[in-house]
């Protein structure tokens, strides 16, 4: 059952509601942590294990409402917990792996696992599988989760959504474009430098390439023009970028 927590997908202040919580059996813990962070902006309550050696016991303890689970794990397998899992609980279970053979997806499927993602994935992927599930065993997103937005100058942001709206028309984004459209929607009518975008959305301003920012610049504009909306994103020279929405200045 959805858990009351903090609402990480919303940009404006704290809210206080609903949320599916998901354990994520990873030890990879940077892989970890970033997936936590991905489904943290996105409503999602998240739990990240430490310890391998019992997971049926933090499970029964946390009762989380998803369970996001590594194959090669330590001691023993995703294979095996995924077995020992479904014969103590329904909870819907995602199979995380590098292993990408038809014969590892099929195992894992007849351990028990809802469905399975190779890695690397991309985090549109991860994202439109979690709500998937959610949506097949719990009916709906986080209650209210539709409804959340922000608005300025009649333009409507649903990060949850990954769109923009204005009177009806809609722009709908990627993961990456959803994360540079929040960072100059909050900004707005100021500008974002480039470093800062680079922190918040790639959580780094030296392993990207200057080229990862221009390009995704490019497909959010045409994407918002595609949708005829009100939107343009200006370059600030010596600075970044900032919104203008229906010719303001």
């Amino acid at each position: 059952m959805p858990h009351e927590s903090y609402c990480g997908g919303l940009s404006q202040g704290r809210c206080t509601c609903l949320s599916y919580k998901i354990t994520i059996i990873e030890d990879d813990q940077a892989l970890a942590k970033q997936i936590s962070r991905l489904l943290s902006r996105y409503g999602y309550d998240c739990e990240e294990t430490k310890d391998f050696s019992a997971i049926d016991g933090q499970i029964e303890a946390g009762k989380p409402d998803l369970i996001l689970l590594d194959i090669n794990l330590p001691k023993f397998d995703g294979f095996y917990w995924c077995r020992r899992l479904r014969e103590r609980t329904k909870v819907p279970i995602l199979i995380m792996s590098a292993r990408s053979d038809t014969a590892d997806q099929i195992r894992g499927m007849e351990s028990g696992a809802d469905d399975y993602i190779t890695k690397p994935f991309d985090p549109d992927v991860l994202l439109a599988k979690v709500n998937a599930i959610i949506r097949r065993n719990y009916g709906t997103l986080k209650p209210g989760m539709a409804a959340q937005g922000t608005e300025k100058c009649g333009v409507l942001f649903r990060e949850n959504r990954q769109t923009v709206v204005y009177e009806g028309a809609q722009a709908e984004l990627s993961f990456t474009e959803t994360q540079l459209f929040r960072e100059l929607f909050d900004a707005f009518p100021d500008a974002v430098s480039r470093g800062e975008l680079f922190m918040q959305v790639w959580d780094s301003d030296t392993f990207v390439e200057e080229n990862t920012l221009n390009v995704n610049i490019r497909r959010l504009r045409e994407k918002l023009a595609a949708a005829r909306l009100p939107i343009e994103i200006k370059v600030v020279r010596s600075l970044g970028y900032k919104l203008v929405i229906g010719g303001s200045v």
